[in-house]
């Protein structure tokens, strides 16, 4: 603080005073950001400051995003077995700021015993989540951060890292738990999941997963509804040296959210495969929208929705045209306005 009141000073000394006057604004916002930055470290309501994970496997940092999300914190990956110096005085200086609270992700075989209590030396409080494999570890964390349970569950591949990081990404946008599923059946954790939390639907994305995984589901009373249940990942034969796997496998991933991701997380560009959609697959002012259509019998003049939804002619059109590329809605031209039709069957429920 002292240094930039004397920033200030300089600028406004002798010869300065016409830069140091273009260079109030500047000056002003760097001291807001810091203000800002120290009541918001002293007034965080967060239960965590951070997020730890194992540096060496993707996973469990695919399945922190939407926890890092919910709370506005960041990740940060790191050797399982121990803390480098580089990390230590990094963590250091964070916690200069007041963020002292860590959650780790994984039991103590992703991130050891030793990391822990290095942390608890440095001044950290720790918290660990953990179960005795990945499947398990996401079914602690859904739990735990959505006590209450939830109205969709979403369901990924704990093997194919692409179909994982697509879901993390759709989990986070639309605010729902992660559970990551073995590739064989219906892993018992996932199971356990689908019990405490009594989603009223299942949304099961990607690849990496049993063909009869959405049976299973269906057959213990859940709704579904499979993204991209046919995708198929084609990872290169070429023979290569035992130690370089982990490269084939990072090749493998990077083609992986290369095919999943524009069709997953932006599917609001994309086609629909099914003429029945979950109303919980669109964002909120897709559904006020997509509501006041179906209260006009599933065709409604364009001119009208603003004043049915509340939103202004502009927003309407923006929400139109997404939904018009979901292939969800017609419009037509008659006169000097639009005639918006639904164009599939909309799965409400209560």
């Amino acid at each position: 603080m002292k240094n930039l009141l004397r920033a200030s000073l300089y600028f406004f000394s002798g010869d300065r005073m016409r830069k140091g006057a273009l260079a109030l604004p500047l000056v002003l916002l760097l001291t807001l950001s810091f203000l800002q930055a120290m009541v918001s470290a002293q007034a965080n309501t967060s239960p965590y400051d951070l997020i730890l994970v194992r540096d060496d496997n993707m996973i469990d940092y695919i399945v922190a995003l939407p926890y890092s999300h919910m709370f506005g914190i960041p990740i940060l990956p790191v050797n399982p077995q121990k803390l480098d110096p580089g990390t230590i005085a990094q963590l250091e200086s964070y916690a200069k700021l007041g963020w002292t609270k860590i959650l780790i992700i994984g039991n103590s075989q992703a991130v050891s015993d030793t990391v822990q209590d290095q942390l608890l030396e440095l001044g950290f409080s720790v918290e660990r989540i953990g179960g005795a494999d990945r499947t398990e570890t996401s079914v602690k964390l859904a739990e735990r951060f959505f006590p209450e349970g939830d109205q969709v569950l979403v369901i990924a591949s704990s093997s194919d890292y692409g179909s994982a990081l697509a879901a993390a990404r759709w989990a986070m946008v639309q605010h729902h738990p992660l559970v990551l599923n073995q590739n064989t059946t219906l892993s018992n954790s996932t199971r356990e999941a689908l019990q405490r939390l009594q989603p009223s639907l299942v949304v099961i994305i990607g690849a990496g997963l049993p063909g009869d995984l959405e049976s299973q589901i269906r057959s213990l009373g859940y709704q579904t509804y499979w993204i991209k249940k046919d995708l198929t990942i084609t990872v290169p034969t070429t023979p290569v040296k035992k130690e370089t796997n982990w490269t084939l496998t990072l090749l493998a991933v990077i083609l992986s959210v290369t095919v999943v991701v524009p069709v997953t997380v932006y599917y609001a560009k994309k086609r629909w495969s099914a003429n029945r959609v979950p109303i919980e697959v669109l964002t909120e002012k897709e559904r006020i929208v997509v509501k006041a259509i179906l209260e006009r019998g599933g065709t409604v003049k364009q001119e009208e929705l603003p004043e049915l939804t509340g939103y202004s002619r502009p927003t309407i059109s923006r929400i139109i045209q997404e939904l018009e590329k979901k292939q969800l809605v017609t419009r037509e031209k008659v006169g000097k306005t639009f005639i918006v039709k639904l164009a599939k069957e909309i799965i409400l429920r209560e």
